[in-house]
């Protein structure tokens, strides 16, 4: 499985895109610190809290950094 921190913190195709999205820099503040299951409970709770299916959303976050 992919880290999502290693993501966050720049091995993707795309992240010089989106580094200086704002929504971005909140992400990965709130990784900060953080470990890789800890990362993905976050992930799954705001997916609940808005309705969306975690599966979906993690295959368009690997697809949007090439993996």
């Amino acid at each position: 499985m992919i880290n999502p921190m290693q993501m966050l913190n720049g091995n993707g195709n795309q992240l010089g895109q989106i580094q200086n999205n704002p929504l971005f820099k909140r992400a990965q503040q709130m990784a900060a610190g953080k470990s890789p299951e800890e990362i993905q409970q976050i992930a799954k709770n705001l997916c609940q809290q808005r309705g969306i299916n975690i599966e979906e959303a993690y295959k368009q976050f690997k697809q949007m950094f090439g993996r």
